[in-house]
Parts: structure tokens; C-alpha cells; sequence
């Protein structure tokens, strides 16, 4: 499912009661039915694109990229037994699944190329949805930051691939990805000081990878659905997208379903409904939804995330 931080549609996402002293947290529901989507399995097992990001100085966009999956293992360690695994690097990899392929990876890379500027008028990828792949370039509109590809079974909401694109087209289309610290780039972009901060934007798409939603409602959350140029706080999970997370995923017990669940035919919790995109799939269909990331005042989501 893709998810952006600028809405084109809306869809019905499980809300968490909230508990004393936490924030509340948003599981997504598989699109148009009453049950969320999960990982069957304890383990996401991620492979990151090889050529990284040519604007960041070095291999400090991977270091970034480690940082935010380690925040994530940090959680697990006090609830659960599910786990993060970098797998190979890859070269040319490809965002989706293809349930007609024996290998499909889940993948996070960098697009430092608009489609707008490199697919030529009338090309069959246009029609197929696939330039994005084609052309290693990013497919899903200025303003948005970062977004979540996950693929899904209709009938479960079991989750099959979940990929992270990082839009790091030029600028005026994309953004400039930094891994400093401090201070926020004020005016000018540069990569010594921070702008669309790696680290801020990958911890909150691996939230919708493991399952959680937006929550516009809760400012300071690592799952709110936009970012400030030059923001870090996403960096460290709050409080609420930790409970979603080991709500989900208890030690030693099964993936916890929201909504009614479609293998037991019973009703575990009330829905409310947050920012969603995604794209249109046949019954009983995989469907791959979308979430993304963008950044105030650029642009609206169409499953990404807006400037995170």
C-alpha cells in the first residue's frame, strides 16, 4: 500500500483507545473492508538500493537508514518478537509485488530522477503504471517526501511487500535528503545542515510498514502525516506509535487483527478514519495500497507521506 502524506482519498483506519499518559494510534485497515493489515510472520527482512543517494555525503545515507531501522528493533526488544533484517544491497531495484514471481524483495530506494523529466511521451510505462520501475525515477508528484508501497491479500489484509521510495528528484520536484544532525538549513539547501532528514523520514514509512496509519490529529507524532523542512523529531517514536506497534505484534502470541477479523468472523474494535491512497485491484486480488509522507505548504498526498 502506498501511502503519502497528501491525501487523494480517505479510508476507515483502526483507532486505538488511548491509554493513560499515551497517544493515540491509527492501524490501517485493508482498503474498503473491516479488518487491518499485518505481517503473518516476525520479520521484515528489507534490502536497500545500492547506489543510496548521490546528493549525501558518502555512505551516510545508509548509516541514516540503519539508524531509523535500529529505533524500530529498540521498540520490538520491549514487547515483541518481531524483527528487522537488512538483507544483500541491491542493484536496480523494483518497488511492487509480482505474485507471478518467485523472488520479491522489500526494498527502500532513493528516486533522484522525476518521471516527468525522463520518460518519453506515449510510453507503454505510462499506461502500465510501471516508469517508475522502468526508469528508476520517482512517479508520484512534487510535494511528497516519502512513500510506502504495500501489497496485501483482499481476503486477509496479510501483508506480502512493503517498499520505501525516498523522493530525491531535483529540486522543485523532489527533495534534498540530509543525514547531519543540526542545524535546520535556513533559506538554502545544503548537505551540512538539515533539510528532508533521512533518518526523520525513513522511521515514519517503516510505521506503515509494520502497520500503523496517519494520525494528523496527534502533532509530534512519529506517524503524523507531514514534516517542517529541517525536522528530526520523527527520529524518536512516541509513546502511542509504540503501542500500535506492540498491540500488533505481541511476544509470543499471533499478529493482534483490528476491525472484524476475516479467518475468526468476530469484532475487536471500533473504526474512525484518517488520510488514505491507494490504487484499485480486483476482488480478491493482492492490493498494493500507498502511504506517504509530504511537507507543509507543498503539496497534497496521494499515499505518501508530505516532506517526511
Amino acid at each position: 500500500m502506498t501511502r503519502p502524506l497528501v491525501v487523494m482519498l480517505s479510508a476507515a483506519l483502526c483507532l486505538a483507545a488511548p491509554r493513560a499518559g499515551a497517544q493515540v494510534y491509527h492501524r490501517t485497515l485493508a482498503k474498503g473492508l473491516p479488518f487491518c493489515v499485518f505481517w503473518p510472520g516476525r520479520e521484515y527482512v528489507y534490502r536497500l538500493d545500492a547506489a543510496g543517494s548521490s546528493r549525501t555525503p558518502g555512505d551516510s545515507e545508509f548509516a541514516a537508514i540503519e539508524a531509523a531501522v535500529e529505533s524500530w528493533r529498540a521498540v520490538s526488544a520491549t514487547c515483541s518478537d518481531y524483527t528487522f533484517r537488512r538483507g544483500p544491497d541491491i542493484e536496480h531495484p523494483l518497488v511492487g509485488y509480482d505474485e507471478n514471481s518467485d523472488v520479491n524483495e522489500n526494498v527502500i530506494t532513493f528516486r533522484e530522477r522525476d518521471c516527468n523529466d525522463v520518460v518519453p511521451p506515449g510510453d507503454p510505462c505510462i499506461d502500465a503504471k510501471t516508469c517508475g520501475n522502468v526508469y528508476s525515477c520517482w512517479a508520484h508528484g512534487a510535494g511528497i517526501l516519502g512513500l510506502t508501497t504495500t501489497t496485501y491479500g483482499l481476503s486477509t489484509g496479510k501483508v506480502f511487500d512493503a517498499d520505501i521510495e525516498l523522493n530525491a528528484a531535483p529540486e522543485g520536484r523532489g527533495f534534498l535528503f540530509t543525514t547531519v544532525d543540526s542545524p535546520p538549513c535556513d533559506g538554502g539547501q545544503s548537505s551540512g545542515c538539515v533539510s528532508a532528514d533521512v533518518q526523520n523520514t525513513v522511521t515514519h514509512e517503516l510505521g506503515h510498514v509494520v502497520g500503523l496509519d496517519h494520525v494528523p490529529e496527534q502533532p509530534g507524532s512519529t506517524m503524523e502525516p507531514s514534516a517542517f523542512p529541517g525536522e528530526t523529531n520523527k527520529r524518536i517514536i512516541d509513546v502511542g506509535s509504540i503501542a500500535g506497534f506492540c498491540d500488533a505484534y505481541p511476544r509470543g502470541l499471533p499478529p493482534t487483527q483490528c476491525g472484524e477479523n476475516p479467518e475468526l468472523g468476530r469484532r475487536f474494535q471500533a473504526v474512525s478514519h484518517a488520510p488514505w491512497s491507494g490504487c484499485a485491484a480486483a476482488p480478491g486480488a493482492l492490493l498494493p495500497t500507498a502511504a506517504l509522507l509530504g511537507v507543509w505548504g507543498l503539496g497534497r498526498r496521494r499515499g505518501r507521506t508530505r516532506g517526511s
